[in-house]
């Protein structure tokens, strides 16, 4: 497969520099590679609500997602009236309901795209621990649209979304410091700092006539 995309003829398409970074790496022309990120629109009617208890995890229930260790950094939080609600389903899903049976965590299963843009506008934050390299990942992209701060861990490209001085970052595998970036979100004045600042970040990255123009250009070289 790599010998067939290392033909001159082709040019690539790749979430982010990382990953632009790594093809390079495996001996690919980097004339042929193009950073294009993924544009996403959504709607954004409803008012937030201003009592904001609890924050978000939107995504497959895996191992290699990192959830079971969320969810344990999580009950190490000082805050014991934030809830951590978790969409989605997946092998772990089961058992991980069964283990964790607390009444600050909600297993909400499968919900509509607008029923999870919806629950993100009104938390406090998003939050991940995936053990992937993500390309642009959904959850943390919407959640900057909706002015909502996200916790993750800093490695692969996820970090090319938010600023340079972005300080709710966790060191991969370090889940001491994921309790403590919880910690923070959990004042909403500061939440709301954060999420305004993803805001106008995030519209400077995802823009459609800057990115249709930059897409162009690529395709005529």
């Amino acid at each position: 497969y790599f010998k067939i995309l290392k033909n001159k003829n082709f040019k690539i398409i790749v979430l982010t520099e990382f990953h632009k970074s790594f093809l390079i790496k495996q001996g690919f022309d980097k004339k042929n590679i193009f950073v294009q990120h993924n544009l996403i629109k959504i709607k954004n009617e409803k008012e937030a609500n201003l009592e904001k208890d609890y924050i978000v995890y939107a995504g497959r229930i895996s191992k290699e997602k990192g959830v079971e260790e969320l969810i344990k950094s999580f009950l190490n939080i000082q805050n014991k009236k934030l809830k951590l609600k978790i969409v989605g389903s997946g092998p772990s899903l089961r058992s991980l309901q069964k283990k964790y049976n607390d009444p600050n965590i909600q297993y909400l299963g499968q919900m509509k795209n607008s029923d999870v843009v919806n629950l993100i506008k009104n938390s406090l934050a998003v939050v991940t621990a995936t053990k992937l390299y993500e390309g642009q990942p959904n959850i943390l992209t919407e959640a900057s649209l909706l002015g909502v701060p996200s916790v993750f861990p800093e490695f692969g490209g996820m970090p090319e979304f938010f600023n340079d001085e972005y300080s709710l970052m966790f060191e991969q595998y370090n889940y001491d410091e994921l309790t403590k970036k919880i910690n923070q979100v959990s004042s909403l004045r500061y939440s709301n700092d954060i999420g305004n600042m993803n805001m106008n970040y995030i519209k400077t990255i995802i823009n459609e006539e800057k990115n249709l123009e930059k897409f162009n250009f690529f395709l005529n070289e």
